[in-house]
């Protein structure tokens, strides 16, 4: 056994200081799917966003509207 299961135990306080350290190998194209994967999520969330506000957009111009025509009369 290379490491004291005290101090590689998850529950140990030297858990963080003394436990080896973990290593991931990921691979690039993995990396750049991950990548484009977040780009299109986030375009995606910013077109509902922009959907949202066009419609209350409208919502508000239709309340702006009647005024304007009472306001002329």
């Amino acid at each position: 056994m290379i490491y004291n299961p005290f101090f590689s135990s998850s529950d140990s306080i030297f858990s963080s200081f003394f436990a080896p350290t973990e290593i991931y190998v990921v691979a690039k194209e993995d990396l750049e799917k991950a990548q484009q994967a977040q780009y299109k999520e986030q375009v995606d969330a910013i077109d509902a966003r922009i959907k949202y506000l066009q419609s209350k957009k409208a919502e508000v111009q239709k309340l702006i509207t009647p005024a304007k025509e009472t306001a002329n009369a």
